[in-house]
C-alpha cells in the first residue's frame, strides 16, 4: 500500500488529536485552540459557523504537489473512530469540478488505487456512489458498510436539477426513515401536514456526514454554509493548498511548508527561470533544456532503470480578431518549422482542441514532448515528466501561471534522481524585466499554497556558469602576487619571515607577496591592515597565490562535503554493537493478562453523556450551542448493529479495535474480558449498556493497557540504561551521520532573521525563530570560539536527526556541535517556564550519553537565559 509522507502523517496526526480532544472536551472551539498550541506553539482562535455551532470544522493546508487527496482518504478513518464513533460512516465528498468528480470516482471505484486502498485500510468495505445512485440508497447498504457520495457542491443547489431531486420525497428510501425515536425525527425536515420527507438530504441528516471538502476555497461562501447545513454534518475537514484567511476564514489546523515537499522528495526545486524580450531566442533556450534534460533523463535509466520523458508546456496567446498574436498554431508552425520537431510530438491543450484527452502521457510508447496551452489544462491533469514551462505570452496573470506552473512541480515517482538536472523545474518567459517575471511566477506560487517567503526562495536566476574562472586550480603559485591597497598595512608588525615575502610601493601603493600566501600569513597581514577595503585586498592577494575560489570560502561544511559524525547511544548485542532504540526494551516479554484489569470511576464513568439532555449554552456570538459532539455520538449509536451481543463479542469487538501488536491475542483476550466482567460484576453495568458505550469502553480500556505497557516498559528501560549489568555505550563504531548534501537537511520553515549565522553546517537554517531564548542560544554557539561548526537539529525526522531513546519516545535535541578539538557537544535549552518531569529524563539521558563516552562528547541543557554553561562544559 502507498506509505504516506512525514508531513502527511503528521496531518493526520493533528487530525485524530483534535477530534479526540473534541470527544473528551464537547467543544470544538477549545479544542482547536489546545492542539494549535500544542502543535504550534500558540492558540488559534477558532473561527465557528455561524450555519452550524459547535461543528468541528477544520483546515489541513497541504501545497500544490503535496497528496492532499491520499490525506483525505485517510482522514476518513480518523473521524469515524475518534469523533463519529461509528464503523461505518457516511461521506460527502465535495469536489470543485465536475472534471475532477469524474476522476474521483474513478479513483475511488478501483481496488488498486491508492486512494481506495487507504480508505479500506481505515474503514473496511467502502460503497462509492454518486449523486444519482445515491438517491435510491437503502438502509441495510448504510448499515453494512462505509458510504462515500462523490459530488459538487453545485449539485446540491435547489436550482439544479439533480439539487432539486435531493430534497425532494421519493418511496426508494422510505425504508432509512423506520423505528426512528421522537427526539431524531423531530429534527429532519417536514413537508405538508408535518410529514417526513423521505429524501436524501433527511437521510444524510440521520447519518451525519463527515464531509470532505477538496480545494474547499472554491466553495467556502455563506451560500455553501447554507447548503452543508441542511444535511447536518459531524465535521467538516478542508484540503487546500490557498485556504481563506479573510472572509469566513478557515480554521488551519495544520499547514505543510514548502520544504515539507521538498524533503519528502514530492517537488521538483527551485525553479530555474530564464527571461529574453525575442520569443523565438527564447523558445530555442527552452527547447534546448528541454532536449538537455532528454538526454540526462537517458543516462538517469541507465542507471537506475526509470523511464523519464521530459515535457516542455508552451503557454502561447488567444487568438484574436484583426490582430496578430502568439496563437497555438503560430506556435506549432513554429516548433515543426524552424526546430524540426515532429508533429506527432506535439499535443494541443486548449478549450476547442483536446489531443490530451484519453492519452496516458507516462507511457513510453507516447511521443509527445511539447504540449501547447492558452490559459490551463484539464482540470486535475497531472503529469511528473513536465520539467519545462516556456510562456511566450508578454502579458500574463499570476492565476493563468499558477494554472500550468503546479504541472511542472511534481516529482517523477516522489524520489531524488542521481542527475540533479532532473530535481529541478525550468521556466522560461518572454520579458525584458525578469524581477517582473519573478514576482508573477511568485504570486502564482503562492496561489499554489505556498508562502511568499518560500515562494520567493523557489524562484532562481538560470544562469549559464562563466568559464575560464582564475580560481579553482588549486596549484601552488610560485611567483608574486600584486594588488592595489588604499592604505599602507603596518607591515613593522609582521613576524621577520613574513615581512621578506612582502613588498610595498608607497608612490603606487601597490603590496607585492613572493610565493603562496598561507591562511596563517592572510590572518597575519588582515591583522596590521585598518580598513575592511584594505583586509578585502589582503584577501584578494590571497585567492590569486593560492589559486582558490572565493566562492569556496562562502560555502558552509556540507556543501564542502565536510563529514559531521556524532556518536550514538548504543547496547552490545552479543559480540556486536547496535544503536540503542525502542525494540531493546519493547521485545521484553511481558504478560497483559497478569495486570489488573478493573477500570476505576475516574478511569470509566458510569454515567453516560445523554444527548437527549445535554447542556445548552449560549456562544460568545449570542448563538444557542447544543453539546454537539455527546448528541452526534448518541445519533450514530441509533445506526450500530449491536443487537444480542455477548460478552464474547464485545471483547472480541474491542480486541480488534485496540492496536497490540506486542500483545498476543490470548493475552489481550483473557485482560479484555476480565475488564468486562469486573465492570459487569464489580460495577453492576449490564452488558447492553457497555455494548452501546462501547467507544467509550474502548478508549478506557486502551489507555488502561497503554499504562500497563508503559509501566513495564519503564522498568526495563532502567534496568538496560542504569543496572548494574547495563552494556549500553557509546563507542565510535556506531555513529549518526549527517548527510553532506544540503538537499538532505529537512526541516518546515527556513530561518528568515536579520543576523547571519557563520558555523552552521547546512547553508539553511531550519525551524528557528528570529527572537527568544533558543534564538539566542543559537547566536551564542555561533560565536562561540571553540565551535567548528553546529547544526539545528530536526525534530521528528528519524533519518536526518540524531537522537536519544527515551522510555517513552526519541529526544531530539535542539543543537548539535561540531568542536574544534573533535568532540561532538549536543545542546538542549529549555525554557525556565517549560522545566518539567520530561525535561528531567531528557537531562539524565544526555548526560548518561556523554559519560558513557569517555569524554569524546558533551551534553549541556541551559537554562532561564544561562548561555554560558554551554561554553563552560567545554573547558
Amino acid at each position: 500500500m502507498f506509505l504516506l509522507k512525514d508531513y502527511q502523517e503528521w496531518a493526520l496526526d493533528a487530525l485524530r488529536e483534535y477530534f479526540q480532544e473534541c470527544s473528551r472536551t464537547n467543544d470544538a472551539d477549545t479544542s482547536f485552540y489546545a492542539v494549535t498550541k500544542n502543535i504550534v506553539g500558540q492558540g488559534i482562535p477558532y473561527n465557528p459557523v455561524e450555519e452550524l455551532p459547535g461543528l468541528p470544522y477544520v483546515c489541513l493546508r497541504i501545497p500544490t504537489g503535496g497528496g492532499k487527496t491520499i490525506v483525505a482518504c485517510h482522514s476518513i478513518g480518523v473521524a469515524a473512530g475518534e469523533l463519529v464513533q461509528t464503523e461505518t460512516p457516511v461521506v460527502l465528498w465535495l469536489v470543485p469540478s465536475n472534471a475532477i468528480l469524474g476522476q474521483t470516482i474513478q479513483a475511488l471505484r478501483d481496488r488498486n488505487h491508492p486512494y481506495r486502498q487507504a480508505v479500506e485500510s481505515t474503514v473496511g468495505a467502502v460503497n462509492i456512489l454518486d449523486v444519482g445512485a445515491a438517491l435510491y440508497v437503502k438502509r441495510a447498504q448504510l448499515d453494512g458498510e462505509a458510504t462515500i457520495i462523490v459530488t459538487t457542491m453545485q449539485a446540491f443547489r435547489v436550482e439544479d436539477t439533480v439539487g432539486r431531486r435531493v430534497y425532494r420525497d421519493s418511496g426508494d428510501l422510505m425504508d432509512n426513515f423506520s423505528g426512528l425515536p421522537p427526539h431524531i425525527t423531530e429534527s429532519l425536515e417536514k413537508g405538508e401536514g408535518g410529514n417526513i420527507i423521505h429524501s436524501l438530504a433527511n437521510v444524510l441528516r440521520l447519518r451525519r456526514p463527515v464531509v470532505i471538502v477538496d480545494e474547499a476555497h472554491n466553495s467556502r461562501t455563506g451560500l455553501s454554509f447554507e447548503t452543508l447545513a441542511r444535511f447536518n454534518p459531524s465535521c467538516i475537514i478542508e484540503f487546500t493548498a490557498t485556504p481563506a484567511r479573510k472572509d469566513h476564514a478557515s480554521n488551519i489546523l495544520y499547514s505543510a511548508s514548502a520544504a515539507d515537499l521538498k524533503s519528502a522528495q514530492m517537488i521538483k526545486m527551485p525553479i530555474r527561470l530564464e527571461t529574453r524580450p525575442d520569443w523565438k531566442e527564447l523558445l530555442s533556450d527552452a527547447i534546448h533544456c528541454r532536449d538537455g534534460l532528454e538526454k540526462t533523463a537517458s543516462m538517469e535509466q541507465q542507471q537506475t532503470g526509470e523511464y523519464i520523458r521530459p515535457v516542455m508546456l508552451i503557454q502561447a496567446q488567444p487568438q484574436r480578431k484583426g490582430r496578430e498574436t502568439l496563437s497555438v498554431d503560430v506556435v506549432k508552425q513554429c516548433l515543426i518549422t524552424d526546430h524540426k520537431v515532429p508533429a506527432e510530438h506535439i499535443a494541443i491543450a486548449t478549450g476547442a482542441t483536446k489531443e490530451l484527452e484519453g492519452i496516458d502521457i507516462l507511457q513510453a510508447n507516447v511521443p509527445i514532448r511539447y504540449v501547447i496551452t492558452i490559459a490551463a489544462l484539464r482540470e486535475g491533469w497531472d503529469c511528473p515528466f513536465a520539467y519545462v514551462l516556456c510562456s511566450v505570452a508578454e502579458s500574463r496573470s499570476a492565476t493563468a501561471v499558477e494554472q500550468i506552473l503546479g504541472r511542472v512541480m511534481r516529482l517523477p515517482k516522489a524520489a531524488w534522481k542521481n542527475h540533479e538536472e532532473l530535481n529541478v523545474g525550468y521556466a522560461f518567459a518572454t520579458s525584458a524585466n525578469f524581477s517582473e517575471v519573478a514576482n508573477t511566477l511568485t504570486d502564482a506560487l503562492v496561489k499554489s499554497g505556498f508562502e511568499r517567503q518560500e515562494a520567493k526562495d523557489l524562484i532562481v536566476q538560470n544562469k549559464i556558469e562563466p568559464q575560464g574562472l582564475p580560481f579553482g586550480q588549486n596549484k601552488p603559485f610560485m611567483g608574486m602576487v600584486t594588488v592595489t591597497m588604499p592604505e599602507r598595512p603596518e607591515i613593522e608588525k609582521l613576524p621577520k619571515e613574513i615581512r621578506k615575502k612582502i613588498i610595498f610601493d608607497e608612490k603606487e601603493k601597490k603590496l607585492s607577496f613572493s610565493g603562496g600566501m598561507s591562511e596563517e600569513e592572510r590572518e597575519e597581514i588582515k591583522a596590521v591592515c585598518n580598513t575592511d577595503e584594505g583586509k578585502a585586498g589582503v584577501d584578494q592577494a590571497f585567492f590569486v597565490s593560492t589559486g582558490k575560489n572565493p566562492e569556496e570560502e562562502k560555502r558552509t561544511p556540507s556543501e564542502k562535503k565536510i563529514p559531521f559524525v556524532v556518536p550514538m547511544l548504543s547496547i552490545k548485542q552479543g559480540n556486536l554493537f547496535e544503536q540503542f532504540e525502542e525494540t531493546h526494551f519493547l521485545d521484553h516479554p511481558w504478560k497483559l493478562a497478569k495486570c489488573d484489569a478493573l477500570l476505576s470511576e475516574d478511569e470509566y464513568s458510569a454515567k453516560r453523556p445523554d444527548a437527549q439532555s445535554g447542556e445548552i449554552d449560549i456562544t460568545k456570538n449570542g448563538k444557542v450551542a447544543a453539546r454537539f459532539v455527546a448528541k452526534l455520538q448518541s445519533q450514530m449509536g441509533l445506526f450500530a448493529s449491536d443487537a444480542s451481543w455477548s460478552v464474547a463479542t464485545l471483547v472480541y469487538w474491542l480486541d480488534r479495535n485496540i492496536p497490540h501488536v506486542d500483545i498476543s491475542p490470548q493475552d489481550s483476550g483473557i485482560f479484555l474480558t476480565r475488564l468486562v466482567q469486573t465492570l459487569i460484576e464489580q460495577r453492576d453495568m449490564s452488558l447492553d449498556q457497555l455494548v452501546l458505550d462501547k467507544y467509550r469502553v474502548k478508549k478506557a480500556a486502551e489507555k488502561k493497557i497503554n499504562q500497563h505497557r508503559q509501566d513495564t516498559r519503564h522498568e526495563v528501560y532502567q534496568k538496560l540504561l542504569f543496572g548494574e549489568k547495563s552494556e549500553v555505550t557509546v563507542t565510535p563504531d556506531i555513529c549518526f551521520s549527517y548527510e553532506a548534501d544540503p538537499r538532505k537537511y529537512v526541516y518546515s520553515r527556513a530561518y528568515r532573521g536579520n543576523y547571519e549565522f557563520k558555523k552552521h553546517y547546512y547553508p539553511e537554517i531550519g525551524d528557528l525563530e528570529d527572537r527568544g531564548e533558543e534564538f539566542e542560544c543559537a547566536q551564542f554557539i555561533d560565536q562561540m570560539e571553540e565551535v567548528e561548526f553546529w547544526v539545528r537539529n530536526p525534530v521528528r525526522r528519524p533519518g536526518h536527526s540524531f537522537w536519544l531513546q527515551t522510555s517513552t519516545d526519541k529526544f531530539y535535541p535542539d543543537f548539535v556541535c561540531k568542536l574544534k578539538d573533535g568532540r561532538v557537544l549536543i545542546v538542549e535549552y529549555k525554557g525556565a517556564h517549560l522545566w518539567n518531569e520530561d525535561s528531567r529524563e531528557k537531562k539524565v539521558l544526555g548526560e548518561l550519553w556523554a559519560e558513557r563516552s569517555g569524554g569524546a562528547c558533551l551534553f549541556v541543557m541551559p537554562t532561564d537565559k544561562d548561555y554560558a554553561a554551554v561554553e563552560r562544559v567545554t573547558v
